[in-house]
């Protein structure tokens, strides 16, 4: 890597981490005074064969590095001092292989944990974006990110820290070799310094050709996943189930060639290195033997076939390791675009400022929004007030602006121009204190695939949802009968989706779960569109039943959900082209009253 390389790198991976919340790098330390150690022992267990192959070559046990032993041992008698050596040096293999274990099961913890914090991080940043960000995100990019971009940056670091130690104990050797032959070691340095260096340079364009091929594949994956479970019951009717197995399976074929691509030349170095290792024997042989004694030659010869059964399988773990990095470099560079994205925004907050949320009548001030990739105002300049505790029902033709006015009072989309109060307040001081007293029933409930009670009570640990609420609210939906009818009751799963139910089922859980929630404002957004005309009038019922104990909004088509509304606002072009009573609103507004004519509103 270039020097840019390595300041880009090191930048990644101080962002990935500052992403896991990791604030202090007292980790690092420690990782790195473990990998010390465990050079040492390598680098003791070294220097440890020079006075045994000083002993198998006959030299005087009192002469040199052995004399050492002699003192230390007490024993100057060649065979019992050869078993103490070969013992000693076989001891801190062992120690070192021992204390190795738990330092890799510490690393490993930590290194994972940090990539779980940081894709809880993101995820959490992810879900606390604006809305009006999240409408134009890719979801196979947001899953991407938060799954594989994140084990993949964990694997650099991991692997960066691994590099690290290793290197510690490349170093270690290399210093007791230089101590037995200076001559030897640096032709030794610099034969393989150029075998190594010449083969990462070589791989190096590939391996991260290889790492963007695995991060297209990942997404690639993702968008086909999600349309085919998510969209089952389409892509069973459209019959496209299996364009998108096809789809997934090209994209996984993919990732796999090049898996097998990144897996061959990260051991590509290992056979190279192998036969490096060859030719290299044969060169510090004809050094040693042209440059000094037999006996001498031989004794060094032998540190340096000790040494490189250490040294070896260490150098092919950092040529590997490079291989790894560079190939998982693409998660770091995902997670940077993604962060530095994120950071520009505003980050939702969810506890309330003021305890009690809001209360009072919704004014609507001079209200105009224009979404920031568009070039034409999509509401503009309504002012209205919602009577606290009244019913207000918004209708129009397809594109009249219905539900980007309700996404503003809801405070799900910031205003271009104009406010959104309540009570005099404006929604926007305190969102979360806002959402704190609405109760929202979507044209499309989601549920999870859980019991009737977790869906009820939405985002409630199940440890904590009240039974008795839950009970209260199915009576209010007119669901108690069917569920009483079942055999676990409220415990029944309802299936991914909610596939068990029916869909004007799947609509009364959704009015439960905004009434659980014991909200002042009520919100149906579309919530009664593709219901059958019995499920319809039931839920009519019950809104006739809430009228005037809270505030309710309903955005529909059906005449039967907006005609006993207090108060009707007719849509065009994102403007109010009526107000009024439902009979007054048909007679002021032709368009309107065509509509009713013709059954689009009915």
């Amino acid at each position: 890597m270039t020097d840019q390389n390595h300041a880009s790198l090191r930048r990644r991976l101080v962002e990935f981490v500052r992403l896991a919340g990791v604030a202090s790098w007292g980790w690092l330390v420690v990782a790195i005074f473990g990998a010390i150690v465990l050079a040492a022992l390598d680098m003791l267990g070294v220097a440890a064969m020079v006075p045994l192959m000083t002993l198998f070559t006959g030299a005087d046990p009192n002469s040199g590095s052995t004399a050492i032993f002699v003192r230390l041992f007490g024993i100057d008698d060649v065979a019992t001092l050869t078993l103490l050596i070969a013992g000693f040096v076989a001891m801190l293999f062992v120690l070192k292989s021992a204390c190795t274990i738990p330092f890799r099961w510490w690393l490993l913890g930590r290194t994972t944990r940090i990539s779980a914090d940081a894709a809880t991080e993101l995820m959490r940043r992810y879900v606390l974006s604006p809305f009006a960000a999240h409408r134009v995100r890719s979801l196979p990019e947001i899953y991407r990110n938060i799954g594989d971009a994140t084990t993949a940056s964990a694997s650099v670091l991991l692997n960066i820290v691994t590099v690290t130690s290793d290197l510690l104990v490349m170093v270690g050797i290399l210093g007791v070799l230089l101590f037995a032959s200076p001559l030897v070691t640096l032709f030794t340095l610099a034969f393989f310094g150029l075998v190594v260096g010449g083969t990462q340079r070589a791989l190096r364009r590939s391996q991260a050709r290889l790492g963007e091929t695995l991060a297209d594949a990942s997404l690639r994956t993702w968008q086909f996943l999600l349309p085919s479970f998510d969209g089952f019951r389409e892509a069973r009717l459209s019959s496209s189930g299996g364009a998108f197995v096809q789809g997934y399976g090209e994209a996984r074929h993919a990732s796999a060639q090049a898996s097998r691509t990144i897996t061959l030349i990260s051991e590509l170095p290992k056979y190279i290195l192998e036969i490096a290792f060859v030719i290299a024997i044969a060169g510090i042989a004809g050094i040693l033997f042209a440059t000094g004694p037999k006996e001498q030659a031989l004794t060094v010869l032998g540190v340096f076939a000790a040494a490189s059964l250490r040294a070896l399988p260490t150098l092919n773990r950092v040529t590997a390791t490079f291989a790894t990095v560079r190939s998982s470099q693409w998660g770091l560079n995902v997670l940077h675009e993604a962060v530095a994205e994120l950071s520009t925004e505003p980050t939702h907050d969810e506890i309330p400022v003021v305890a009690g949320g809001y209360d009072g009548d919704i004014r609507l001030e001079s209200l105009t929004f224009r979404y920031p990739d568009a070039d034409e105002d999509i509401v503009q300049g309504i002012d209205l007030t919602i009577a606290q505790s009244t019913t207000m029902a918004f209708v129009g033709s397809s594109g009249a602006g219905k539900s980007t006015v309700l996404d503003l009072i809801l405070g799900l989309l910031s205003p271009t121009r104009g406010a959104v109060t309540c009570g005099g307040r404006p929604i926007g001081e305190d969102l979360a204190g806002w959402y704190s007293g609405l109760g929202v029933v979507p044209q499309d409930v989601f549920l999870l695939n859980s019991t009737l009670a977790e869906n009820i009570a939405f985002g409630e640990p199940a440890a904590d949802v009240d039974l008795d609420r839950v009970t209260e609210v199915l009576r209010l939906a007119e669901l108690y009968d069917f569920v009483t009818e079942l055999p676990d009751g409220v415990q029944t799963v309802v299936g991914e989706r909610g596939v068990r139910l029916s869909g004007g089922q799947r609509q009364r859980i959704g009015l439960a779960r905004a009434l659980y929630r014991r909200p002042k404002v009520l919100v149906l957004d579309e919530a009664t569109s593709a219901l059958d005309n019995e499920t319809e009038h039931q839920i009519a019922n019950t809104l006739q039943r809430l009228s005037g104990k809270l505030t309710l909004i309903i955005v529909a088509h059906r005449l039967s959900t907006v005609r006993r509304a207090d108060h009707l606002v007719f849509l065009e072009d994102g403007r109010i082209a009526a107000q009024g009573t439902f009979d007054q609103v048909r007679k002021s507004n032709e368009h309107f009253a065509r509509l009713v004519e013709l059954g689009e509103l009915n």
